[in-house]
């Protein structure tokens, strides 16, 4: 439930941005950005024999909007989508592919400028994940949305600010367990740390 209600939050928050009125509008910013995505383990069992489940390193892809507020602080909605193999590791070394995860996220919060070339962004939001197939431990679901926390830095010098591009470093937590994983005799989520790097633009507005 507290997911949905995170979910619920963000969804009407975009859509109080959509009907603003055009002045509005027009001091609006659009950025998007193009990274690589790290995932921690979502599952680590012991019992028979030593192993990890883990998404590989992949493509994450964002689109946000900057809204204005009072003093330093600009609102910003975000929207997130990433995908890799998700991966089962061995204690021998090994790796097997399971299936292809997507992950898609939507979160609301609040930048500033901390310095002329930088800038930094706390939010929270809810995710889903969206695995390909239905097996393993998403083989009854994925336990639908989860809430979840990011930090995000983006730097921009002066060579990459002329074209409208910054360096962006960001990170979220989340907690994760499953249906499957329940059924299984997992009975406490696991925390799940994702860290991001890639570059980001801005495609509308003054940054």
């Amino acid at each position: 439930m507290k997911g949905w209600a995170v979910a619920g939050a963000v969804a009407t928050l975009v859509a109080s941005v959509v009907v603003r009125p055009p002045a509005l509008a027009a001091q609006m910013s659009v950025h998007a950005s193009l990274a690589a995505r790290y995932n921690s383990t979502l599952v680590h069992d012991s019992i028979v024999m030593p192993l990890d489940v883990r998404p590989a390193i992949g493509p994450a892809l964002a689109l946000s909007a900057d809204l204005p507020l009072s003093g330093p602080w600009q609102l910003e909605l975000l929207a997130d989508l990433s995908t890799s193999p998700l991966e089962r590791h061995d204690q021998d070394g090994s790796t097997a592919t399971i299936t292809r995860l997507w992950t898609l996220g939507l979160g609301v919060g609040l930048r500033r400028h901390l310095h002329p070339w930088l800038d930094g962004r706390f939010a929270i939001g809810a995710l889903n994940y969206l695995p390909a197939q239905s097996v393993g431990l998403f083989s009854d679901g994925s336990g639908g949305v989860i809430p979840f926390g990011s930090l995000a830095f983006d730097a921009a010098p002066a060579l990459l600010a002329r074209h409208r591009l910054a360096l962006e470093l960001a990170g979220d937590l989340h907690k994760f367990l499953t249906p499957a994983l329940r059924r299984a005799g997992f009975t406490e989520s696991r925390v799940v740390y994702r860290i991001s790097a890639g570059v980001r633009v801005d495609l509308m507005g003054n940054k």
